[in-house]
């Protein structure tokens, strides 16, 4: 689901995949939808995002499209408005995955004979104490004292081989603890430099933010001298002209001045007044021509001598690239002490060839009465669960040591999903989920969240989760398809408003309100959304009414007039 306006908003490409959830009175189903999204920037397995909504009782939320772009002869067009109400958002996280048992455990034959009856058929659901296995004991009556001194020997070679591990990771934890101790070491010294770096850096900062202001308020000054030097440049430039016109049009007049300002007022004639009158007029313009000039040559000395401050960073540089190569040293000497010594020993595998060497030495250390007695007491399930396989090679004839099937266990069960690492940040440990399997609805657990990334069979990055189903019951199919739902972010009690209101731009989300009958854009902060609703941080207030009229085009300035909600009461 895409916003409708012209403007695609951020929210756009997250909004794809989202859908929205009718609370209903125990409507716990998910409809097929609500996997099928459309495809946004992440890929998502089988699953999609779906924020739900929930408007707090006694909110009426929204009003619906009742008019789009009629003309109002009285005030502009008219435009769809929508309240901005309180409610609640709640993201809930969909996925799709596969019930697997939480514990599987493989039966391997104890001795070497015929199977009278198999009773293991893959997909049988068994108690704890049934019999699943049971064999033909006609020949397990032999000599096992050969089989003994077989066992002594191997055991003697599993004990030397464990013993010379153990010397191996005892040197290795020498190693490791010198290079703890250097590490130790070197991080004193670092700790130092950090100090010496953050008390240069401090002071560093100080010098800049006074560098910052003194550049301002030379940056003042500049204006202010500029201003001064444009002003009086323009009472120059206007009287020269008057001193221009004058030269021009009263050369060689100064001494009829002279003698007209020499005569009694009531002497003189109308001209020699107008005379007089020019020539003040002239002298009083090159006074303050000159006295403009030298405030232009004062301003002009002034903004010569502004100089911006050079900042000192106190050293700041230098301690940096001092710390900055002590570190790379500690983390070197840190990255030694953890790391596994190649002189450790044996490998997890090699350890497991030797515990399997060691079962199969004490099988064949059987007395010939204890191999009849597993005989005679067959192969029993020690655990509720499902076969989950059966050896076919073995279910004439077992030999001693070979899995004959294996058990995944019921009472313990999870569901495995895969998420996007878009939604890696999303997931939290403990979180709640409901898990929906046909008919049947399970509680369940957010167990566990791998920390690494592989690729799916489509090629995408993906991250394994498992889900811990709470209380299993006999209806639980291993193998089988479950819906996951688990809500991961809520936002109670918020302003909300619709999803398709909110515009982006260059500069940000914001909506159109309107105001004195005119458009005007709303700068607006998101939080929590669903693909219906979003939650206003800032920039609205409870009541603010904005447009919400899909059937216009809506442009700030646009004369406008709101067009309420008309209720279904009032159109019937």
């Amino acid at each position: 689901m895409m916003f409708s306006r012209k403007k695609k908003s951020k929210q756009d490409d997250a909004f794809d995949t989202l859908e929205t959830l009718d609370i209903g009175p125990e409507d716990d189903s998910f409809s097929d939808s609500e996997t099928d999204g459309k495809k946004a920037k992440k890929k998502l397995p089988a699953w999609v995002i779906i924020p739900v909504i929930v408007v707090l009782a006694g909110g009426a939320f929204g009003l619906s499209v009742l008019t789009g772009g009629s003309d109002n002869s009285s005030g502009g067009t008219a435009l769809q408005v929508t309240e901005v109400t309180r409610g609640s958002v709640e993201e809930v996280y969909n996925a799709t995955g596969t019930i697997e048992s939480e514990n599987t455990k493989t039966y391997y034959s104890p001795v070497t004979a015929p199977i009278k009856e198999c009773n293991a058929v893959v997909g049988q659901p068994v108690k704890k104490g049934d019999l699943l296995i049971s064999f033909d004991t006609t020949n397990l009556e032999r000599d096992n004292q050969q089989a003994q001194l077989n066992l002594q020997s191997s055991l003697n070679s599993s004990r030397a081989a464990k013993a010379q591990n153990a010397q191996a990771i005892e040197a290795a934890n020498a190693a490791s603890a010198q290079a703890a101790e250097q590490a130790n070491a070197l991080a004193e010294e670092v700790n130092t430099l950090a100090a010496q770096v953050d008390a240069a850096n401090a002071q560093y900062q100080a010098n800049l933010e006074a560098a910052g202001q003194q550049a301002q308020a030379n940056e003042t000054l500049r204006q202010q001298l500029e201003t001064t030097i444009t002003e009086n440049e323009k009472i120059i430039t206007a009287n020269q002209s008057l001193i221009d016109s004058t030269d021009a049009g009263y050369a060689g007049k100064r001494a009829d001045y002279d003698a007209a300002v020499a005569l009694p007022e009531d002497q003189r004639t109308e001209e020699q007044k107008n005379l007089i009158r020019v020539f003040e007029a002239y002298d009083a313009a090159v006074a303050a021509r000159d006295a403009a000039q030298a405030a232009v040559n004062d301003a002009q000395k002034q903004l010569d001598a502004i100089q911006d401050p050079d900042v000192d960073d106190a050293g700041y540089a230098e301690l940096k690239a001092q710390y900055d190569a002590k570190y790379a040293e500690w983390q070197a000497a840190y990255q030694a002490a953890g790391a596994p010594s190649s002189a450790t020993g044996m490998t997890d595998a090699e350890f497991d060839n030797l515990a399997i060497s060691d079962n199969l030495a004490e099988l064949a250390a059987l007395t010939p009465e204890e191999l009849l007695e597993k005989g005679k007491e067959g192969m029993k399930a020690d655990m509720d669960g499902v076969i989950a396989s059966v050896d076919p090679l073995q279910t004439n004839t077992a030999a001693q040591g070979a899995a004959l099937f294996t058990i995944a266990s019921t009472e313990k069960t999870r569901v495995k999903i895969e998420i996007s690492p878009d939604d890696y940040a999303d997931m939290k440990i403990g979180a709640t989920a409901q898990i929906t399997v046909g008919d049947n609805t399970y509680e369940g657990t957010l167990t566990n969240v791998d920390k690494i990334a592989v690729q799916d069979a489509n090629g995408s990055p993906v991250i394994g989760a498992q889900i811990h189903i709470n209380d299993p019951d006999e209806n639980i199919c291993i193998g089988a398809t479950a819906k996951i739902r688990m809500t991961v972010s809520e936002a109670d009690n918020v302003l909300i408003v619709p999803t398709e209101v909110v515009n982006a731009s260059t500069d940000g989300d914001f909506v159109y309100i309107i105001e004195d009958g005119v458009v005007k854009e709303r700068p607006v902060t998101l939080g929590t959304a669903s693909a219906t609703h979003v939650e206003i941080v800032e920039g609205l207030e409870e009541g603010d009414m904005v447009v919400n009229d899909m059937s216009a085009d809506i442009q700030e300035g646009m004369r406008a007039v709101a067009q309420p909600e008309t209720s279904s009461q009032d159109s019937e």
